[in-house]
């Protein structure tokens, strides 16, 4: 009886308890392409569902509900189970969150904070008759589905159920109506450093007010991380090739294009309507297989970022006069986190050095193995050594798994560490070590600043150019075992002082690469603006002339900072001031006035987000009596105006009162 069904469809086969549903009766109404519904129904394992191409004269006193299907889709009996349970639980409309199959070849994953207009639900008889009563055609399954959305008092969304749609995957089945659209291209969903990178660019995709589809190959296990993040996810085998998901791309208002690997598909949008971030967090070592790849010249609409000055190189190697801004990725605050922690128990209480990444050539594991056999004996059995990922190259995983024979009870090898377990380490370990060759910026030793864990590096790293030596970290250069050994035996022979870095490592994480300077939590951002204050004081530098501006939440920030009183600066500039909540702040406008602080808005008149706000501002500050200037840029949207150095001179003069 299941042989047709895929091994998770049979898996929830065999969950169910089908008499549960026989109280129920349902109708699928799918007035237009049925073929697909007629062939899934003729495997249902009862006749508690009945596909019906008109609703006049089928809906009877014993039907229950009614799934509105707009398109040909198959659908196992295990969704209508769930369908017929929903109605039996109170819900007066039920939709799918869970995976959709389009066509065989891609599937797509919605996350529960993103749904858009489901184009099949079950409504319940009630909602139906009413959703009827209101449409002006009666019988339109795609009018009666928005109405059942606009007008449902109790939906519920079933995380199991599995549809799959008979057709190529369009904009429309991820992207509301509504709303800016975010697509992110990822050429892999592993738990390598930049799929993870990317799990982080969601939430402040999201906060800006993007809509965000992911879009990949098979899960290879970050996929649930985006979906709790709030992205639904397209996965397709030949993502970064497959010219039937271009649509996905010319639909979005803003293409994230992650690592060099996407190149050919910057080379399609090279020059389109199309914004494209190319974020690259590559190394020197792939650029020789893909540079003929890579567009030699680059329209406006391509803007080039990557991860430090190491990613910066390695493009410019192959491509010298492309124009690169530095954008170095965040990592969510592990720290304040509760997860599950592990006890690293073979550690024995001595101080713990730890490498994460596969045992490859570039990463540089036999230059630790060599280093760890350098240290004088005496030195190496005070301390224990942890090396975590798979063998990607047989020649590195020997020199691991002889040193590990070697030294059992001072050097380790775990293949894989879940999450959690990361976690865990980095937060009991003494000191994360990076031994590569060729890395644009680590993520494990990132992740070990978060618990304030310094790191030794090799200078070859993106993250040596962020390390200040005996402050948060130690370099080593030119991929010297003995230099690195050295660096050890110091660490080793000086645990108090390695501990003692705690609060630099911490700094370091929170300046480069956490979200606390994002601006998205107004409170925390005034915090972190005194500290910054109180920095500047004791370093001599004269506040009282200070000046402090702000573009979009960075505005609101720097705003709410003053008027919560953790800075007093001269005066104030922002320029498209993000403000929703300025009516809650309207009360306190009048410290500025007693503070003497002047302030000078700039914002263009089709900025639709800001417009309204900033005059409203300047309104309500001019009423107040503050010292406010006003300046409207025409035809300008979200953004800086092309004569911005001379409104910065004209802001700065106004403020200071010239």
């Amino acid at each position: 009886m299941y042989t047709s069904y895929s091994t998770l469809q049979r898996k929830q086969l065999s969950k169910q308890v089908y008499t549960d549903t026989q109280s129920t009766y349902l109708l699928v109404y799918a007035p237009g392409r049925h073929k697909a519904l007629e062939t899934a129904l003729q495997n249902q394992l009862h006749r508690k569902f009945r596909l019906v191409t008109r609703l006049e004269g089928e809906l009877t006193p014993a039907v229950a509900g009614v799934l509105l299907v707009s398109e040909d889709v198959e659908c196992t009996p295990t969704a209508l189970t769930y369908f017929a349970a929903a109605m039996r639980e109170g819900a007066d409309l039920a939709v799918c969150d869970a995976s959709f199959g389009f066509d065989g070849a891609t599937a797509l994953y919605l996350s529960t904070q993103h749904l858009p207009g489901s184009r099949c639900a079950m409504v319940s008889r009630a909602l139906l008759d009413e959703v009827r009563a209101a449409a002006r055609g009666k019988d339109s399954v795609t009018e009666l589905l928005r109405l059942a959305h606009a007008m449902a008092q109790h939906s519920c969304r079933i995380p199991q159920a599995l549809l799959h749609f008979r057709r190529e995957l369009c904009a429309d089945d991820v992207f509301s109506a509504k709303g800016r659209r975010a697509l992110i291209l990822s050429h892999e969903l592993t738990m390598t450093g930049a799929p993870i990178v990317l799990v982080s660019a969601v939430p402040v995709l999201r906060s800006l007010g993007f809509e965000v589809v992911v879009l990949g190959p098979a899960d290879e296990g970050s996929l649930p991380l985006f979906l709790e993040a709030g992205a639904a996810v397209v996965t397709r085998p030949d993502c970064v090739t497959s010219s039937a998901l271009w649509g996905l791309a010319t639909s979005a208002d803003l293409v994230l294009a992650n690592t060099v690997v996407e190149a050919p598909v910057v080379n399609t949008l090279n020059g389109s309507f199309v914004p494209v971030l190319w974020w690259l967090h590559d190394a020197f070592a792939g650029y020789p297989f893909i540079a003929h790849k890579i567009p030699k010249e680059l329209g406006k609409n391509i803007h080039v970022c990557a991860v430090g000055s190491h990613a910066t190189a390695a493009m410019h190697s192959v491509r010298p006069d492309f124009a690169i801004e530095q954008l170095i990725y965040g990592l969510p605050d592990y720290a304040a986190e509760q997860f599950p922690r592990y006890d690293i128990s073979f550690a024995g209480g001595r101080p713990l050095f730890v490498t994460v990444g596969s045992l490859e050539h570039r990463k540089g594991p036999d230059i630790f193995c060599n280093a760890i056999r350098l240290l004088p004996s005496a030195v190496r059995e005070k301390a224990v050594f942890l090396f975590v990922g798979k063998a990607a190259d047989k020649g590195m995983y020997s020199a691991v798994d002889s040193l590990v024979r070697d030294y059992p009870q001072t050097v380790f090898y775990r293949k894989r560490l879940e999450r959690p377990e990361v976690k865990s380490l980095m937060e009991q370990c003494n000191c994360v070590v990076c031994a590569s060759r060729d890395d644009p910026m680590p993520t494990f030793v990132t992740e070990g600043l978060i618990f304030g864990k310094p790191s030794i590096v090799s200078e070859h790293t993106g993250t040596a150019g962020l390390v200040t030596e005996g402050v948060d970290g130690f370099l080593y250069k030119d991929d010297d075992p003995q230099q690195l050994a050295d660096k050890l035996a110091w660490a080793i022979e000086h645990p108090e002082a390695l501990a003692a870095m705690h609060d630099s490592c911490r700094r370091l994480y929170e300046q480069q690469f956490s979200n606390a300077y994002s601006w998205d939590d107004e409170q925390q951002a005034a915090l972190h603006l005194a500290g910054s204050w109180k920095t500047l004081q004791e370093h001599g530098a004269r506040l009282e002339t200070s000046i402090l501006a702000g573009f979009d939440s960075g505005a609101r920030a720097a705003l709410y900072a003053v008027l919560s009183g953790a800075v007093t600066p001269k005066g104030l500039i922002l320029v498209a001031p993000w403000l929703p909540e300025l009516e809650e702040w309207s009360e306190e406008f009048s410290a500025l006035k007693e503070k003497g602080v002047r302030v000078y808005i700039c914002c263009g008149d089709a900025d639709e987000d800001c417009f309204e706000s900033s005059e409203q501002l300047f309104e309500l500050l001019d009423e107040e009596g503050v010292e406010v200037d006003f300046k409207l840029c025409p035809d300008l949207d979200h953004d800086y105006p092309e004569n911005f150095d001379q409104l910065l001179g004209e802001a700065i003069d106004f403020v200071a009162g010239e």
